[in-house]
């Protein structure tokens, strides 16, 4: 019988490794845990999926979805964090904000602007929310090996509790000049959870469009191959899995020597 059932990811004792990734999408887990092996469904519920696998190397790894945004995300790495987590990747998707970020491209985000409420939770707002140098530089080294210099990049991530922005208040142009690459709706929450517990977490994320130009939106029909149909983020995704995967083995095989 399962002991100490947390209420919304119905995972308990036993559910939960040190190493987890977590990614919006509850579509995703699946996904994620087939590129490794002995993969295993360990809950669903309110639309929330975990699954357990091994890496190649023999490393067990949590694969949990959130759901999106800071809320839903709060609740899930709380409950992962009281099981036994310590080291949280998010593998997610995101907006570029810098021209040069475009479909298909992958940011690995040293840190993130706290645009969302949710962290403040953790942290005042003066706390930074920084990606754990480790893992930060063993996704993007890992990423750089896969796909090519132009469609890697590093930097400040912007993170926001809003998705479709009121132009009254949009701050795109200010966040542009201050060259940061991408927005999304997660990171920032994750990065202050994680130092504020003695965590470690980073994020790597396949960009699915660029708000100074193509980006996700209403689509004319379903035939039209945009945001996450499109075959160059689809491309990314599948990389940025890889890339995720082989850094647990990099950084989890150096703590074992």
């Amino acid at each position: 019988m399962k002991k100490r059932v947390q209420p919304h990811l119905r995972v308990g004792e036993g559910d939960v490794e040190k190493a987890v990734i977590i990614t919006g999408n509850p579509d995703r887990v699946p996904i994620i845990a087939s590129k490794m092996k002995d993969a295993e469904e360990r809950a669903r519920h309110r639309g929330l999926v975990t699954y357990h696998a091994y890496t190649p190397k023999g490393n067990p790894v949590t694969i949990s979805g959130t759901g999106m945004g800071v809320a839903s995300t709060h609740i899930c790495i709380e409950e992962l964090a009281k099981l036994g987590a310590k080291v949280i990747i998010r593998l997610g998707s995101c907006g570029g904000i810098d021209p040069l970020v475009i479909t298909g491209n992958v940011v690995v985000p040293t840190g993130c602007v706290r645009d969302e409420r949710a962290s403040l939770n953790y942290a005042p707002i003066e706390y930074p929310a920084v990606a754990s140098p480790v893992w930060f530089n063993a996704l993007y080294e890992e990423i750089s090996r896969t796909l090519p210099p132009e469609r890697v990049h590093a930097g400040i991530c912007l993170t926001t509790d809003i998705y479709y922005t009121n132009p009254d208040y949009d701050r795109l142009d200010l966040w542009t000049r201050a060259r940061v690459k991408c927005v999304e709706m997660e990171s920032s929450l994750v990065f202050t959870f994680a130092q504020t517990r003695g965590l470690d977490a980073a994020s790597i994320l396949s960009c699915d469009g660029n708000l100074h130009g193509a980006q996700k939106g209403e689509q004319k029909d379903e035939s039209e191959k945009t945001g996450e149909q499109d075959p160059l983020i689809i491309e990314a995704i599948e990389k940025t899995v890889q890339a995720t995967i082989a850094s647990i083995d990099r950084v989890f095989k150096k703590q074992h020597v």
